[in-house]
């Protein structure tokens, strides 16, 4: 199988690209920007400065990765405006929303300390400070004021905000984060008498 593939549509050349290759999310379009195609997006690494070097990001389609040659960048706290090319309209745009933005791994950056990327923590084991299993990180959350770990074990749920008070350590090689909750975290199963 080919590592991409080219498909002509209208004026533009389009790159899909297979999943052979590992992408990274490193954001999310949120909405159009005005009417000439500009949208806007966000960070998951909370760090927006990293869109400024970028010449190409990915969206996945059903056809795979499709390539989108950055055209020009523009920082507005953490938001993010991208000029696309070949987006040249809102309507052209609309299509983008929700899409979740992608770069090759070889091109993920450095995390500061205790920054982890979201696809990193998917999978990890969640251990209680007694050492008691509470289940897997199956999504991170990130539109808050912090990020939330969704640990999930059978039918329980727990939702556990990534901050130190509550996170005591993420062990990447060994797959699992130690965590301190407090009372009401958890909903105990009740006694059957």
């Amino acid at each position: 199988m080919d590592a991409c593939k080219i498909r002509e549509m209208g004026d533009s050349r389009i790159l899909f690209f297979n999943v052979l290759a590992m992408y990274i999310a490193i954001g999310r379009v949120l909405q159009t920007h005005g009417v000439q195609g500009y949208v806007k997006a966000t960070a998951y690494s909370g760090i927006p400065e990293r869109f400024l070097r970028l010449k190409t990001v990915y969206v996945e389609t059903d056809e795979g990765y499709r390539g989108l040659v950055v055209e020009g960048v523009q920082l507005r706290g953490s938001t993010i405006l991208l000029k696309l090319k070949g987006i040249t309209t809102r309507e052209s745009a609309q299509p983008l929303i929700q899409k979740e933005l992608f770069v090759p791994e070889s091109e993920k950056i450095d995390l500061p300390e205790n920054t982890y990327f979201i696809h990193d923590l998917i999978g990890l084991r969640v251990f209680d400070m007694a050492g008691r299993y509470l289940g897997t990180v199956e999504e991170v959350w990130t539109q808050g004021a912090h990020d939330v770990y969704v640990v999930r074990q059978g039918g329980r749920e727990i939702l556990i905000p990534a901050v130190s008070r509550f996170v005591k350590r993420v062990d990447l090689k060994d797959q699992k984060i130690l965590v301190e909750l407090i009372e009401g975290m958890i909903e105990e199963e009740e006694d059957a008498d």
